[in-house]
């Protein structure tokens, strides 16, 4: 990993980590643009590899935008929420604040000072646990700002939020998205988290009777995934593959056929 390609800025009060594609001094391009909580550390667990797709074509270079949250289960969760254990910690409810800061300060700066393809079909924002909660959360608040998004391992379990996605009308058809759920996640615990599965699931399955285009839409689990980041960076591999390579015959092929798999384990 080479350290100049990595840039660390503070906008908006949050401190923000920049991969810089390898062709990017040449000054000859502009790149779509993925922003990713938690600082972007799924990034860092995957480099070598990604570096390789993008040598090898087999992904367009990309700009990758960490942003540290200041805490997380505060800017990550939609609404406040009782802690889950005693002694445990209490849910904020300040994503919505969160996501407003992301699309109407950061994104603009980054749009400003890098070389960004700004439009929305060249927008991602993806992340992990509660991260991939708060990137769900962003596809109903601001999919005019993010056209892309990928959900790993996302805490559908958060209290109230499979029925938000019941009785919210879907705010996009034509956004490109990825979930993925590993299927021994939860089975531990006993509280809510325990629905990790069945929730996700079941957020899925609503997005698909809600009129999302099923097309659009990618969904994978692992009967050996736990809520690990191991599992999280192969995973933020093929969401990247399907969000930013589409079009190509390889990925149509794939595309194909996973859907005639639809058993645990396999795409849904």
């Amino acid at each position: 990993m080479q350290q100049h390609r990595i840039i660390k800025e503070k906008v908006a009060d949050f401190e923000l980590t920049i991969y810089l594609p390898n062709s990017y001094a040449e000054g000859a391009k502009r790149y779509p643009a993925i922003y990713l909580q938690d600082g972007g550390n799924v990034v860092l667990n995957a480099f070598n590899y990604l570096d390789h797709l993008f040598i090898t074509k087999q992904l367009p270079e990309l700009i990758f935008v960490g942003i540290t949250p200041h805490d997380r289960n505060y800017e990550y969760t939609p609404w406040p929420a009782d802690k889950l254990v005693p002694g445990g910690v209490l849910f904020g409810g300040g994503a919505n604040d969160y996501i407003q800061v992301l699309a109407d300060q950061i994104k603009p700066y980054i749009d400003a000072h890098y070389a960004t393809m700004p439009e929305p079909e060249h927008t991602a924002i993806a992340g992990c646990s509660f991260g991939g909660l708060v990137s769900a959360h962003a596809y109903y608040l601001r999919s005019d700002t993010f056209g892309k998004s990928a959900w790993l391992s996302a805490s559908f379990w958060y209290e109230g939020y499979v029925k938000h996605m019941q009785e919210t009308p879907l705010p996009a058809a034509n956004h490109r998205l990825y979930m993925y759920v590993g299927e021994l996640e939860g089975i531990h615990k006993t509280t809510i988290q325990a629905e990790m599965v069945a929730q996700t699931k079941a957020a899925y399955r609503i997005l698909l009777d809600k009129g999302f285009p099923e097309q659009n839409v990618k969904f994978e689990t692992d009967p050996l995934g736990t809520h690990d980041s191991i599992f999280f960076a192969m995973k933020f591999v093929h969401a990247l593959k399907w969000l930013f390579a589409e079009g190509t015959e390889a990925e149509k092929r794939e595309f194909a056929r996973d859907r005639t798999n639809d058993s645990i384990g396999e795409t849904i």
